[in-house]
């Protein structure tokens, strides 16, 4: 089965590091694994490095893509039996939608999203520029409603991390 948690960028991972195992008795051989992601130039198609991001502007030049070749070797691995955190709403992210069973859409009101992308600990540190945040706010207004009407699956992310854990495993169980 494949799952794809998607786009609260704070709560799918939390979710995957903390109760992965539960989820794993639950879902039959959830792993979480990630194709690789990436930044590209929208004009030169060429791959760019992140660094913190001080200018929305620059979110127009690029394309957050998949690798979906990539992805689809691990589905192969895996047997089809696989979770994925994240995605963006720009990019090839509709063109592997199709490759999972269900796609969980994690969904936050704009100031708890915001609240956890400054207090969030990641390598790259995504999330902590007001740009980056604004950036995901706008995302959040595009692509929520373009997953609910492709069949994504609404868990909203406000509760304590329990109680939403078993609401996604709820989900996984039942639709």
């Amino acid at each position: 089965m494949g799952i794809l948690f998607h786009p609260d960028p704070t709560r799918n991972r939390t979710i995957l590091k903390a109760k992965l195992g539960k989820i794993e008795n639950e879902a039959p051989r959830a792993r979480a694994r990630g194709a690789s992601f990436f930044w590209e130039d929208k004009e030169t198609k060429m791959k760019v490095k992140y660094k913190p991001v001080h200018l929305k502007e620059w979110f127009d030049t690029v394309d957050r893509i998949c690798d979906i070749k990539q992805l689809k070797e691990i589905f192969d691995r895996h047997h089809n039996d696989i979770v994925m955190a994240g995605a963006a709403p720009d990019g090839n992210q509709k063109d592997f939608f199709s490759l999972f069973d269900k796609i969980i859409l994690l969904q936050c009101n704009p100031k708890t999203l915001i609240r956890r992308m400054k207090t969030r600990v990641n390598k790259s540190g995504y999330g902590k520029t007001k740009a980056e945040q604004d950036v995901n706010i706008e995302w959040q207004k595009e692509y929520d409603p373009l997953l609910i009407s492709l069949g994504a699956i609404s868990v909203h992310t406000e509760g304590g991390l329990g109680g939403v854990v078993d609401k996604v495993i709820e989900k996984i169980k039942s639709s």
